[in-house]
C-alpha cells in the first residue's frame, strides 16, 4: 500500500500540462463526449477547459498532445504507406488506450482511398467485407499525389490530386484508440453532408451546428458521429478498428459509381415490388385478408401486392400455417395471381422450442437442434434462450454454414407448401 501512495504521489507530481491550441470555437472537439465535464474533470484528462455561453460548443476539448506519433514509415510500395503509431504520453478518456497501432492506406483505383488503423499486437474485430470484390484496377498516380501524413501528433491529409483541394484533413483533433473507445474526427471542405441513415430526417443536408446522430440505435450513443460547424466530423465506436474508404469524383453520379464499383452492383428489383402493397398485423382469418382484397378491387383501388403477417402461422411458428383459420392458404397465391397480383409472407428469425398443436413435434425445430444451427452460450453448447411471440424460442447463427444449409432446407419445404412471390424477414428488437 505503502509503494502505490508513493508511485501516485510521484505521478502527481509532474503532471502532463495541456498544450491548448488556439482555434476557432467552431474547431474545437468534445474532450468530454459523457455527461458533466467540469475543470477539474477535464484537467485530469489532459485536456483544455474554456467555458462559454453558448452550450453548443464543448467546454472542454483537446489540447495537441494528445493522440499518437508516427514511430516508423514503409513507403516501398508507391500506391501504399504503411505506418507505425506510438500514443503519446497523455491521460487516458476512457482507460485500457491501446498503445501501439498499426496505419495502413492504399490507392485502390484512381478514385478510391482505402486507410485502416488497427491495433499492432492484437486482432480486434472486423466487419467482414464478404461482399467486397477483389482488386483488380491498378491506381494511375502514387498515394503521395492524394494523401499524406503528419508524423507528431499523427494525422492524415487527404487532398483531391486535380486541385490540390484538402477533403478530408484529421489532424484538427488527436486520434483516440482504447479497447472500447475509438475516436477520429477530420475537417470537410464544405457543409453539404449526407447520409448517416436509421433516422428521421427533416432534410437530406445535415445540419452541423454540434448534431450528434448515433449508429445502430436512434436513441442512445454507443456509436455516433457527430456534426460541427468548422464544418467538420467525429466519428465514436465502442470496438473494432477505423476502416474508411474515401471516394473521388467530380459529381454524385460519379462517386456513385466508384461505390458499386466497390460493394457491386445491387440488384434489379422485379417490376411488380415496385407498386404499392398492403401489409397489416393480425388480419384474424384468411376469410378477412380476402374480403379485404375484395373491397380493395370493387372500388378499383390499384394494388399490387398483399401480405400475410405472423398471425397466418400456427401459434406464430415459423413454416407453419394455420390450418384452422388460413387453412386455403396453399391456394391463396393462385386467387391473387389469376387478378395479377402478387403474395409475400412474412417470416421471423426466432424459432420455437414448444410442440405443435396436439403435442406433435415441431419438426423445424428438431431439425435445427441435430444441426447445431441455433445462437449458443458462451460454452458452445447450450443454446441461447429468449422470448418472441411464439414464447420461448432460439435464435438462428446466421453466421454459421449448418445454420444457413438448414435455413435453406426449412424454406424449401415450406414454399412447396405454400406459393409465395417473396418473402419478409421480419427483424427483431
Amino acid at each position: 500500500m505503502q509503494k502505490l501512495c508513493c508511485s501516485l504521489l510521484a505521478e502527481n507530481t509532474n503532471p502532463i500540462v495541456p498544450q491548448c491550441p488556439n482555434i476557432p470555437l467552431a474547431e474545437r472537439v468534445d474532450c468530454y463526449p459523457d455527461a458533466g465535464a467540469s475543470k477539474q474533470q477535464c484537467e485530469a484528462r489532459g485536456c483544455c477547459w474554456s467555458p462559454l455561453d453558448e452550450r453548443n460548443v464543448p467546454w472542454c476539448y483537446f489540447s495537441t498532445n494528445h493522440g499518437y506519433t508516427v514511430e516508423s514509415v514503409d513507403q516501398s510500395n508507391p500506391n501504399a504507406l504503411k505506418a507505425t503509431l506510438k500514443r503519446m504520453a497523455a491521460p487516458s478518456l476512457f482507460g485500457a488506450d491501446i498503445q501501439e497501432l498499426a496505419f495502413y492506406a492504399e490507392m485502390q483505383t484512381p478514385k478510391r482511398l482505402h486507410f485502416k488503423i488497427s491495433d499492432a499486437q492484437n486482432k480486434r474485430f472486423e466487419v467482414p467485407h464478404e461482399h467486397i470484390a477483389g482488386l483488380n484496377a491498378q491506381p494511375s498516380s502514387p498515394i503521395s499525389d492524394t494523401m499524406e501524413i503528419t508524423h507528431s501528433p499523427f494525422g492524415i491529409t487527404v487532398r483531391r490530386k486535380e486541385n490540390m483541394k484538402v477533403l478530408f484533413d484529421t489532424s484538427m483533433a488527436p486520434l483516440v484508440f482504447a479497447d472500447q473507445y475509438l475516436q477520429i474526427s477530420a475537417k470537410l471542405p464544405s457543409h453539404n453532408i449526407y447520409g448517416l441513415g436509421e433516422h428521421v430526417h427533416q432534410h437530406f443536408r445535415h445540419d452541423t451546428n454540434w448534431r450528434t446522430w448515433p449508429i445502430f440505435t436512434r436513441d442512445a450513443f454507443p456509436n455516433g458521429v457527430t456534426l460541427q460547424p468548422a464544418p467538420a466530423v467525429t466519428y465514436r465506436t465502442i470496438g473494432g478498428v477505423l476502416d474508411f474508404y474515401i471516394v473521388f469524383g467530380d459529381t454524385p453520379e460519379q462517386v456513385v459509381q466508384e461505390f458499386l464499383e466497390l460493394i457491386g452492383r445491387p440488384v434489379i428489383p422485379a417490376y411488380w415490388s415496385l407498386g404499392f402493397q398492403l401489409s397489416r398485423w393480425d388480419y384474424g382469418s384468411l376469410s378477412e385478408v380476402k374480403a379485404t382484397v375484395e373491397r380493395n378491387r370493387a372500388v378499383q383501388i390499384p394494388y399490387d401486392i398483399q401480405y400475410t403477417d405472423i398471425d397466418y402461422m400456427e401459434d406464430k411458428k415459423d413454416f407453419t400455417y394455420d390450418k384452422v383459420k388460413f387453412a386455403e392458404l396453399p391456394q391463396f397465391y393462385d386467387y391473387l395471381h389469376d387478378k395479377g397480383q402478387r403474395y409475400i409472407l412474412i417470416l421471423d428469425p426466432a424459432i420455437a422450442t414448444s410442440k405443435r398443436v396436439g403435442n406433435t413435434s415441431y419438426d423445424s425445430y428438431d431439425r435445427g437442434t441435430a444441426k447445431n444451427a441455433w445462437v449458443f452460450e458462451a460454452d458452445g453448447k447450450t443454446p441461447l434462450l429468449g422470448e418472441v411471440w411464439p414464447g420461448e424460442t432460439v435464435f438462428p447463427d446466421y453466421t454459421s454454414q449448418a445454420c444457413i444449409d438448414w435455413w435453406v432446407d426449412e424454406y424449401e419445404r415450406f414454399s412447396r407448401e405454400i406459393k409465395h412471390d417473396a418473402l419478409w424477414i421480419v427483424s427483431i428488437s
